[in-house]
């Protein structure tokens, strides 16, 4: 969600109003003198009996070798795939790639996986394939010949399609040692009754009134949910980690929940400033993390498994304007120049840069220096927050130029509605939502929730995303089941097609695709009126 432009300017108490709810818990902040983090969670959780899911070391090391492929001693896996036993890295075909990380397998492209759940292996009666393969119940000593040999307990031959592995002896001790816990290995965060959910807050100055209002958002949010009874009979409880935004970024309070929390998920963090890093840790905690609020989502091609974007960060959003600008504004071939001077501008410009060059466009990186340009006179100014842009086009204006103004909404100041009256409709910005997503039931339901419980409204474009984030984690839970999983939550998610939230464009996921509303819309500056006009209807850039 890009907040840049739509921060609310109010000023606010640096420190955030305590949420005494249902289902939430408020670690002590960790600016002044409160007490460290550390040692408040030790208080609250050393009572915490520990769950079924606990490792000992080796289990541990089992479950890196089940998961990753990868030894934790630093030897050789290596796998060997198909009938002609194509040797790969045993991290290129994991175990829990096609039996899932709860070993119930996971079909895939045709083949469906066998059933490794210690139980399933060593019910007495035996085992019966759909090929017509015959065995009896396994043995320690016939699983690990099945995992090294690809044999069954009867001596048969395993189908091609489950590789066979090469490890050290000690590796695969450790292996076996976790296979034993796959049924029980629940993830951090899940228990039999309660699903622990985390986010991270900004504590300071305007940003402050955001995470304020997110919180009260999903504190409302989760109390409701358990006042009805949860979901499959377990209850949310929220984890608050605030970060003071002012002494740095959310990465190192993200790393602390992920490593202390003990949470299943992250939901409506804020990670401005530390998108790529909270999405790396993502991938390698294998904790999901539903609806971040940021500037950025990276490109939608090369995006992780574990982090779903509500909507497209800015790089899409400009390439959505260069496609709008090209089509409506007849730009195809024209010269447009990038105002463009620090680093995260600069990624933005190679993204309009390549988008112009699809299009036929000259698209150049320019200072924004009024004579260099106006000598110039380029057909349109991509504006990226670089320089002063009412004193650039006041020149303009002075000379009879008058190029298209395009920037996203992200960069929008008051300032625009005092621009020249010759730029009347010719600034265009992109936005990832509009408020005409708002649909008059859904606002309705999103206030009386808040109300209910006493909570205002604070920033309402943070706190819907926060509300859309919630209810999507829901719809996830509720399709994964009682026998949940972060796996299983991932694959419900990307079976979610054309969410209607009522608030914000459908939302659409996939396999391969994790920004939910995957495009833009375009509005018009209207100096007339001092207000936007939207223009072009919904975009998805090319």
């Amino acid at each position: 969600m890009d907040t840049r432009g739509i921060i609310d300017s109010r000023r606010c108490d640096d420190r955030v109003g305590r949420v005494g709810r249902v289902g939430h818990v408020r670690p002590v902040r960790l600016f002044g003198g409160g007490l460290r983090l550390a040692a408040l969670l030790t208080a609250l959780f050393v009572a915490t009996p520990l769950l079924a899911g606990d490792l000992t070391p080796q289990e541990q090391r089992g479950k890196q070798i089940y998961m990753d492929g990868t030894s934790p001693r630093g030897e050789k896996i290596g796998a060997y795939v198909g009938e002609s036993l194509t040797e790969v890295p045993g991290s290129v075909a994991t175990c829990a790639s096609c039996h899932g990380p709860d070993g119930r397998g996971r079909p895939e492209a045709g083949v469906i996986p066998s059933d490794v759940t210690w139980d399933y292996l060593f019910k007495p009666y035996g085992h019966t394939h759909p090929q017509g393969r015959n065995h009896p119940a396994f043995t320690v000593e016939t699983l690990k010949e099945s995992i090294v040999f690809g044999r069954d307990p009867a001596g048969n031959t395993i189908e091609a399609s489950m590789p066979i592995y090469l490890m050290s002896d000690e590796d695969l001790d450790d292996l076996v040692a976790y296979m034993r816990k796959l049924e029980t290995d629940y993830d951090p965060g899940l228990s039999g009754g309660e699903l622990r959910i985390g986010t991270l807050l900004p504590t300071r100055g305007q940003m402050a009134v955001i995470g304020q209002g997110i919180l009260e958002v999903l504190a409302a949010f989760v109390d409701d949910l358990n006042a009805r009874g949860g979901i499959h009979q377990r209850h949310l409880r929220l984890i608050e980690f605030p970060y003071d935004n002012t002494q740095g970024t959310p990465l190192a309070e993200a790393t602390r929940l992920v490593a202390e929390g003990d949470v299943f998920a992250l939901l409506s963090p804020v990670v401005i400033g530390a998108d790529a890093e909270i999405g790396k840790l993502a991938e390698s905690e294998r904790v999901p993390v539903i609806g971040p609020l940021t500037l950025a989502s990276p490109d939608p091609y090369s995006l992780n498994d574990f982090t779903f974007y509500l909507f497209a960060g800015l790089a899409e959003q400009v390439r959505g304007l260069v496609d709008f600008a090209a089509g409506d504004l007849a730009l195809a071939g024209a010269r447009i120049a990038v105002l463009a001077a620090d680093d995260r501008s600069r990624g933005l410009a190679s993204a309009i840069t390549a988008q112009c060059e699809a299009h036929g466009c000259s698209a150049e990186i320019v200072p924004a220096v009024a004579e260099r340009l106006a000598a110039a006179r380029p057909d349109a100014v991509f504006y990226l927050g670089s320089g002063d842009l009412r004193a650039l086009l006041e020149k303009a204006d002075e000379i009879g130029w008058r190029p298209y103004v395009l920037l996203p909404g992200a960069y929008v100041s008051e300032e625009l509605f005092d621009l020249p009256a010759g730029f009347h409709k010719r600034v265009y910005l992109s936005y990832p939502t509009v408020p005409a997503d708002q649909t008059s039931a859904a606002l309705a339901e999103f206030r009386s929730l808040l109300e209910a419980r006493g909570f205002a409204e604070r920033h309402r474009a943070s706190q819907i995303s926060a509300l859309v984030a919630a209810r999507i984690l829901a719809e996830g839970l509720k399709a994964a089941g009682r026998d949940l999983s972060r796996a299983k939550l991932l694959l419900a998610l990307e079976k979610l097609y054309e969410f209607e939230t009522g608030l914000t464009p459908a939302i659409t996921y996939g396999a391969n695709r994790r920004i939910g509303a995957l495009g833009t819309y375009v509005v018009t500056l209207d100096l007339e009126s001092r207000d936007f006009t939207p223009v072009g209807g919904w975009i998805v850039p090319r």
